[in-house]
């Protein structure tokens, strides 16, 4: 079993404590960034007119990754714990604590993505596409932070591999974080990668990308959950599945819909 009581804190900068958290997270948005960039600087050497120029495609994602941090902590705050946060209503602002939930900030993401696509008349399709392949490199290395941050711990077991994590208490549990850092970010992302490489450039706007991403990050969401330790008020009674779970099952019908169209469309081309 591995002991985990690394300092959550990185640096100090003239007496300003940088924490893991923030180093690990602004890492994951920087390779995010770089991985949509260069898909599209794939597309774009093919068909200029499918893709956003480069200065505007940087301004959408500056103003992306603000929305999605937004949606990522009122997610956490309305879907996980919004007794506490009305109670504490300046503790919303301390990011540096944890808590940004993913389906806040999908739901944020496309709702100024949908926004910028009929601003700009661009097929949303192509920065979905984009956004969720780029995104699932993130997610993976973002999950760390959450393992560093030592919150969203599996329950206790007595596997090899637990964790014991020294802030939480000394009972070895399912590093949970880890396993949604492999399933839902690296393997979605290496999975998005072969079939982009494979089938090229023209994957993009097809929503493909946009509906294998959402199967799997949601398929294995909600295995994990099964694992994770999730406090009480967090479950739906009358469905005996977890907050995470239940938004998962949306992610997940929507990632039918999104290739069924794509079915679809391309029955009709044909």
């Amino acid at each position: 079993m591995f002991i985990w009581n690394v300092s959550p804190i990185a640096f100090s900068v003239f007496g300003i404590q940088v924490y893991w958290y923030g180093v690990i997270y602004a890492i994951s948005l920087a390779s995010a960034w770089g991985a949509a960039a260069w898909s599209l600087r794939k597309v774009r050497n093919v068909v200029p007119s499918m893709v956003p120029s480069a200065n505007t495609f940087d301004n959408f994602m500056f103003f992306s990754i603000v929305w999605m941090v937004i949606g990522a902590r009122l997610g956490h705050v309305l879907f996980y714990d919004f007794e506490y946060y009305l109670e504490n209503p300046l503790e919303i602002f301390m990011l540096r604590q944890g808590g940004l939930a993913f389906h806040g900030s999908v739901i944020a993401l496309a709702i100024y993505t949908y926004s910028f696509c009929r601003t700009h008349n661009f097929e949303w399709r192509v920065l979905t596409d984009v956004l969720c392949f780029a995104g699932s490199l993130g997610l993976g290395i973002g999950r760390i932070a959450n393992f560093v941050n030592q919150e969203l711990y599996g329950r206790i077991c007595t596997a090899d591999f637990a964790v014991i994590f020294s802030s939480v208490d000394n009972m070895p549990r399912y590093p949970t974080q880890l396993f949604e850092s492999v399933f839902e970010g690296f393997l979605n992302f290496w999975i998005l990668l072969v079939i982009f490489r494979m089938k090229g450039v023209m994957t993009i706007g097809s929503g493909v990308l946009t509906s294998i991403f959402c199967i799997i990050y949601s398929s294995s969401r909600f295995i994990i959950e099964f694992y994770k330790e999730v406090a009480t008020e967090q479950y739906f009674g009358w469905l005996s599945l977890t907050v995470g779970q239940t938004l998962s099952i949306a992610l997940f019908l929507f990632g039918i819909f999104v290739i069924n169209c794509w079915k679809s469309r391309s029955e009709h081309n044909n």
